[in-house]
């Protein structure tokens, strides 16, 4: 992507007329106890409008200023947005030791499966960023392979920064810094701000088949990572465009990995994305 087309996406967002969006906070049952929800609804919208799910990284939950500003961008084009807090997470129950990749996709089918179920929603997306990305990827690839009569048919995928390293960084004994022996890893790793990574975390993670799940869908997908990114290379991101023809690839020259001071940038590309495929 030159940097024309960079200027023109940024002006693209401050040119799109605001609207004011209604906000509905809720629980649903997660695979660890009760997950947080929020869901920004365009509020001129009548009737049936398309829904994004969106899933939060590693440590981190459903705000900050990229899900904000995708979410406000998304807005204004019409597309509704449910942002939740993985198990262990936010303000979501369960603790962030019993933490896995496996039971996040299960927090994911669930949110999926209360999306589906709600009257107004018109199409459905998954998306997320760095681990959420793989969890979006992974959950997308498990519905194509076996349908869920609960959820919807997914009409899109988004895949902002997706840490497919994480798999690698488990079988190097390596998370984030900290260091372990992958065949024989403890039950507790300390993190960081009093935080411990459980054990199955890694015992699931050495073996997580992501690329061989999310293979099997092959509808519309977008990718977006930075090449400047230092904690997942993008090569890790281009790995899956490359399994889906029907997918598009946005790299994005001197974005980090949380793309941070050109979230309005990924939130345009996002939009411009979501609004021709739903």
């Amino acid at each position: 992507m030159n940097k024309l087309r960079f200027f023109l996406l940024t002006i693209a967002v401050f040119l799109v007329v605001s609207v004011q969006a209604k906000r509905t906070v809720t629980t649903i049952q997660g695979d660890h106890g009760k997950l947080s929800v929020q869901i920004d609804t365009p509020d001129d919208k009548d009737g049936y409008a398309p829904l994004l799910v969106l899933c939060h990284g590693f440590g981190g939950d459903k705000g900050g200023t990229l899900f904000d500003d995708i979410t406000d961008s998304l807005n204004s084009a019409g597309i509704a947005v449910l942002r939740f807090d993985f198990n262990g997470h936010g303000q979501s129950e369960g603790r962030f030791e019993d933490m896995t990749v496996p039971n996040e996709i299960s927090d994911a089918r669930c949110v999926l499966r209360y999306a589906s179920s709600l009257p107004w929603v018109s199409r459905l997306a998954i998306g997320g960023h760095s681990q959420g990305g793989v969890v979006a990827a992974m959950t997308a690839g498990q519905l194509a392979q076996q349908r869920d009569a609960k959820v919807k048919k997914l009409s899109a995928l988004v895949l902002l920064a997706p840490a497919a390293v994480l798999r690698d960084d488990a079988l190097r004994g390596n998370t984030f810094g900290k260091v372990y022996d992958p065949k024989n890893p403890p039950e507790k790793i300390e993190m960081w701000g009093g935080r411990c990574l459980g054990g199955n975390y890694v015992r699931t993670a050495v073996s997580l088949p992501i690329y061989e799940t999310a293979r099997h869908y092959r509808g519309a997908e977008c990718v977006v990572h930075g090449d400047a990114d230092r904690i997942v290379p993008y090569t890790y991101g281009q790995r899956f465009h490359y399994l889906n023809p029907k997918s598009e690839w946005h790299l994005m020259p001197g974005a980090d990995h949380g793309f941070g001071r050109q979230e309005t940038i990924v939130a345009a590309t996002a939009t411009r994305f979501l609004a021709k495929v739903l």
